[in-house]
Formats: structure tokens, C-alpha cells, sequence
């Protein structure tokens, strides 16, 4: 199998880059517009706090093209993420998923690994390039991301506590979401929680998610929240979470957009209830 043809089979079996580059342009999206807007605001703060005075206002200007170095980053941390996922689990892999492209040998953990140099070069090469005054930021984001690759160096006690392991290492998302926001310009963290948690929360959801299965789909040895809990305790999570994004959204938002937020909240459960009616059988 050539090169191209070996990569892009992998791509399409553990990281589909459209499905996973639209959510990850989503999530870069919403930290640049909620940044930009927040600047200003900051800024003025600032000024007030500081008994600065000014007679002209602060004024921001939204750099869409710095969108661009922000999802470059941003996508390859997740690919990093899966990357650091091929290690760990790749003993679990191999003994109850061999058709997975590492077990398999499709790729290997080699190429892997030197992979995963690269796109730590690209996004030292992007921070430097296009964000020179958040780097000690970046140190601390990769610092939390080292600590993340080893579990925390808890990984039994994280391993049979499947909730407590997605609250510790969501927050790597939220982390992520903070230093997007560098790119845009400095913005203590008081004006930027809402964002923060709402990307923590939709990777909660997301991950979440992607682990609810029908029985039928349930596979030995992968520990999954419907495996764990049963399909009604585990899509109760999700309900929860998308409860809480919802108010979020709005505080958000504001009223401005209610009914697109309520709609999509009504339907996303009607999915959620449907599921556990048509499955709810799992204990």
C-alpha cells in the first residue's frame, strides 16, 4: 500500500479530518468571535480599574484571517490527542480490536511518534509566527498536555472511575479554548469563562456521545458509558449536559436567539428519548 493510500485509510478509520475539522472549526469559531468581542470590553476595564483616562474608545477590529493559525493549531492538537490514544490503548487494541490500523499494522506506532513530532513543530512554528506573546501560554498549555498523555499518573484509579477520567481530560479542551483565545489578544480569564465552559461542556457531550452504543454494538473489552451505566443512565448524562449547555447558550446569547437554541435542544432530546426507548433494555 502506498503512502498517500495508507494515511488516508487511517484518516478515514481513527480521524476523519472533515467530520473532525468541521467540530474543530466550530469550537475555534466561537472562541474567536466571543475573544474578539470580549477585547474591547477588557480592555475598557481595564482602563476604569486602573483610573486611566482616555477620551477616545476602544476600538477592536476582528482579524478573521487569524482564524487560520488558530485552526492549524488547533486541529493538530486533536490529531495529538488521538496519537497519544494510539499509545495507550494500543495493548487493549490488540487484544480485543485487531482490525484497528496500528494493531493491524497498517501504521505503526514508529510513524506515529515521529507524526506527532512534526505537528508539534507546525504548532510551536504557527505560535511563534502568529501568536510570539502567548508562548508562555503555550508552555503551560503543553505542560497539561504532557500530564494528560500519562493519565496523570493515575490511570488505575482513572480507569475505574470512567466519569472522573472524562472530567480530568475535558479539561484539556477548555485549556485548548484558552489559548485560542491568545491569539486574538489578551483577555483575563473572568471575561472569558463562559466560552471556556462551554467548550468544556460540548467536549463532555461529544465524548460522551461517541460511547453511547445500542446493544448490538457493544464490543468486548471497550469500556463504554452504556456498557458501564445502561443506555437510560448513560444518555441521562447527555441530557444533563445539553441541559446546562443550553443555559449557557442563553446567558450566553441572551433572548435574542432562544428559539434557535430551545429547538435545537428540543430536538436533540426527542433524539435522546427515542434512543432510550427503542434500547433502553441495557442494564
Amino acid at each position: 500500500m502506498n503512502f498517500l493510500k495508507k494515511w488516508n485509510t487511517y484518516q478515514k478509520e481513527r480521524f476523519p479530518v472533515l467530520i473532525y475539522g468541521l467540530y474543530i472549526f466550530c469550537i475555534v469559531f466561537a472562541v474567536f468571535c466571543f475573544s474578539s468581542y470580549m477585547v474591547p470590553i477588557a480592555a475598557e476595564t481595564f482602563l476604569e480599574e486602573t483610573n486611566v483616562n482616555t477620551l477616545l474608545p476602544v476600538k477592536f477590529e476582528y482579524e478573521y484571517l487569524k482564524l487560520i493559525p488558530m485552526f492549524i493549531f488547533a486541529f493538530l492538537q486533536f490529531l495529538m490527542v488521538r496519537i497519544v490514544d494510539e499509545f495507550k490503548d494500543y495493548e487493549e487494541d490488540s487484544k480485543y480490536r485487531p482490525y484497528r490500523p496500528v494493531p493491524r499494522g497498517l501504521v505503526t506506532l514508529k510513524e506515529l511518534k515521529t507524526l506527532f513530532i512534526i505537528c508539534g513543530v507546525i504548532q510551536f512554528a504557527v505560535s511563534f509566527a502568529y501568536n510570539p506573546d502567548g508562548l508562555i501560554l503555550l508552555i503551560g498549555f503543553w505542560l497539561f498536555f504532557a500530564l494528560f498523555s500519562q493519565d496523570f499518573f493515575i490511570k488505575k484509579f482513572l480507569d475505574k472511575h470512567i466519569l472522573i477520567t472524562v472530567l480530568i481530560d475535558e479539561l484539556l479542551v477548555a485549556f485548548l479554548a484558552l489559548y485560542l483565545s491568545s491569539f486574538v489578544g489578551f483577555v483575563p480569564v473572568k471575561f472569558l469563562w463562559p466560552i471556556l465552559l462551554a467548550t468544556y461542556i460540548v467536549s463532555w457531550i461529544v465524548e460522551i456521545a461517541r460511547k453511547v452504543r445500542c446493544k448490538e454494538d457493544e464490543e468486548e473489552g471497550v469500556k463504554t458509558y452504556t456498557a458501564v451505566f445502561g443506555i437510560p443512565k448513560a444518555t441521562g448524562i447527555l441530557i444533563i449536559l445539553e441541559t446546562t449547555l443550553m443555559l449557557l447558550q442563553i446567558y450566553i446569547l441572551g433572548t435574542a436567539h432562544l428559539s434557535w437554541i430551545v429547538a435545537l435542544y428540543v430536538l436533540t432530546n426527542i433524539i435522546n428519548l427515542l434512543f432510550i426507548n427503542f434500547n433502553g433494555s441495557l442494564k
